[in-house]
């Protein structure tokens, strides 16, 4: 046996030795190429099936460094190594998250010591060798010098403070000779910043899949701020008081924000993933028609250390309509109680989220009264209710004055309120919504040096 082949012999047994990290075999499709690429060639399969093998691995590697959008460490498979055991979610790096290495069991940490010193067999694997070992037999093949100097991105990715200590471990561990010293480092880092999903996103959305629901990461979530929405001050300021208290840990309320359409109650939830995001509040956007997977939803984030809001917006529902009850069930109502960690904010137009007809009050049936109750007790389940109503005409001007101040825009005020006025009159609405269209829509006209726009404007009026 000669030495590419030892060496690809050792990086096999290793792998396939895995116990703590085995889903980075099992669900990776990088790892799954590179393992068949090693098998195809310890195999002696003919040359063209091991060119074959080795550029489908190199060619998802350089597409996972242009999805990735963060700095680079070590070359493309070094990375993406250090990139997987960061993020895994296993028994190790789930205990670090809730208690810290400390207080985990002493055989799991020396499963994970042993796993990361497999896991180190891999990120070292000699390409160069390897490629080499290849090109005397074919010509056909990419020298692995190519990878070793692509370029990550020089900037991270958002939430950029989880990104920042991840390259400091990433780096750490590229540089270390031996990782299972490391252990208490990456047992500190999952303990600070968290290990999977839950780490890497702020925000996410509820999909259904061929395989039934999924939470899915939002990269970039909507990066509206509350510093940004004008007015509303005291129906924020209440929503403010319980998600902070929700996520200091003590006592807080499903919240339903219910008013008048286009005045920022939807607005006022996203902007609490940037508000909070940085203390452990993440937030699942859940339509309506996927209330039904609510109690598989609240069991995936039942045990993790963070705090969630699940998100529900424009909420209201027709009189055929029954996913209402999976609501219900978990808001109060279940044997099995709502976790701690765990609130729901709603949104609607509607004070009585379920449509109430005159019929439901006539008609003459021993259980009316009861029918009528249960419709009107969903939002009842709501600990706090916020009222948002269309601002009246001097404040739908004062937030068109707060957002153009906010733009930059500078208009002597009186001309600015004429403009504004008339915006309203053409789009018949008076809201934070229109206030913020007008303004946009004057941002790109002064950006595209329609001044005759402007004064046209001034003068019609």
């Amino acid at each position: 046996m000669n030495k590419i082949q030892q060496q690809i012999f050792d990086t096999q047994l290793a792998a396939n030795s895995l116990v703590i990290y085995r889903n980075l075999l099992l669900n990776d499709r990088i790892v799954k190429k590179y393992l068949k690429m090693l098998e195809i060639t310890s195999e002696e399969k003919p040359i063209p099936a091991v060119v074959s093998a080795y550029h489908d691995f190199l060619s998802s590697l350089i597409e996972e460094n242009k999805i990735c959008g963060e700095p680079l460490v070590g070359n493309l498979w070094q990375d993406h190594i250090l990139n997987l055991i960061l993020a895994d979610e296993n028994p190790f790096s789930l205990r670090c998250e809730k208690i810290g290495l400390h207080e985990i069991e002493q055989p799991l940490i020396e499963l994970a010591e042993r796993d990361l010193a497999l896991l180190k067999i891999l990120h070292d694997f000699n390409f160069v060798a390897f490629t080499s070992y290849i090109q005397e037999k074919s010509a056909q093949c990419t020298d692995f010098t190519a990878m070793l100097t692509m370029k990550g991105s020089k900037s991270f990715p958002y939430p950029k403070t989880y990104y920042e200590q991840k390259q400091k471990i990433k780096i750490l561990l590229n540089n270390s000779p031996a990782w299972n010293k490391n252990i208490s480092d990456l047992a500190k880092f999952y303990k600070n910043t968290g290990c999977g999903k839950f780490a890497r996103y702020w925000a996410f959305k509820w999909a259904d899949t061929e395989n039934g629901g999924k939470l899915v990461g939002i990269p970039e979530p909507d990066p509206i701020l509350l510093e940004n929405l004008i007015g509303y001050e005291e129906q924020k300021n209440e929503v403010l008081r319980n998600t902070r208290q929700f996520v200091q840990g003590f006592g807080a309320n499903n919240m339903l924000l219910y008013g008048d359409r286009g005045t920022g109650k939807s607005s006022t939830i996203k902007a609490l993933i940037h508000e909070f995001g940085e203390d452990g509040l993440r937030m699942v956007e859940v339509t309506k028609d996927r209330l039904i997977d609510l109690s598989n939803i609240v069991a995936e984030l039942r045990d993790r250390p963070y705090r969630f809001i699940i998100f529900v917006d424009d909420l209201s529902f027709e009189e055929h309509e029954t996913e209402y009850k999976y609501l219900k069930a978990i808001l109060e109502g279940s044997l099995e109680p709502a976790p701690e960690n765990v609130l729901i904010y709603a949104t609607s137009n509607r004070r009585h989220l379920i449509r109430e007809f005159h019929s439901d009050r006539a008609e003459d049936e021993a259980k009316a009264q009861d029918t009528l109750q249960e419709k009107l007790s969903l939002s009842d389940r709501f600990g706090i209710t916020v009222v948002y109503l269309s601002p009246d005409q001097e404040k739908y001007l004062d937030i068109v004055e707060g957002i153009a101040e906010s733009k930059g825009i500078n208009i002597e005020p009186k001309q600015l309120r004429e403009m504004a006025l008339k915006w309203e009159l053409w789009h018949n609405s008076r809201s934070g919504r229109t206030a913020k269209q007008f303004v946009e829509d004057l941002l790109g006209k002064m950006a595209s040096n329609k001044e005759d726009d402007v004064i046209e404007n001034k003068s019609n009026n």
